[in-house]
C-alpha cells in the first residue's frame, strides 16, 4: 500500500489565523482564514468562497506567529456555498 503523507498532522491552536498572498490576483489583495491542519510540509484552512483559489497557483501563506514563506495551492474543497477548505503544501 502507497503511503499518502509524508508529514504528521497535527491541530493547530485554537483560532490560528492564516493569510495568504495569492501570485497573478491583481491587486493587493491578502485572503484570510482559520487554519484547520499544520504539519511539516503543509497545512489546511477554512476561508470565505472565493474563485482566486486554484489548485497549482503559487502564493505567500503566513500561518499565525510563523514567518511568511512561500507554498502552492494543492487542493480546493468546497465545503458550502460559502466557505471552502484549501490545501497548501511548503516550498520553502
Amino acid at each position: 500500500m502507497e503511503k499518502k503523507r509524508q508529514f504528521i498532522r497535527f491541530q493547530p491552536d485554537e483560532n490560528t489565523y492564516m493569510m495568504v498572498k495569492i501570485e497573478d490576483v491583481e491587486g493587493d489583495n491578502i485572503y484570510s482564514g482559520l487554519c484547520v491542519s499544520e504539519s511539516q510540509g503543509g497545512c489546511s484552512a477554512a476561508f470565505l468562497n472565493n474563485k482566486a483559489f486554484t489548485a497549482g497557483k503559487m502564493c505567500f501563506v503566513k500561518v499565525g506567529k510563523l514567518d511568511a514563506e512561500s507554498a502552492e495551492i494543492r487542493w480546493v474543497t468546497e465545503l458550502d456555498e460559502d466557505l471552502v477548505k484549501v490545501g497548501f503544501r511548503f516550498l520553502g
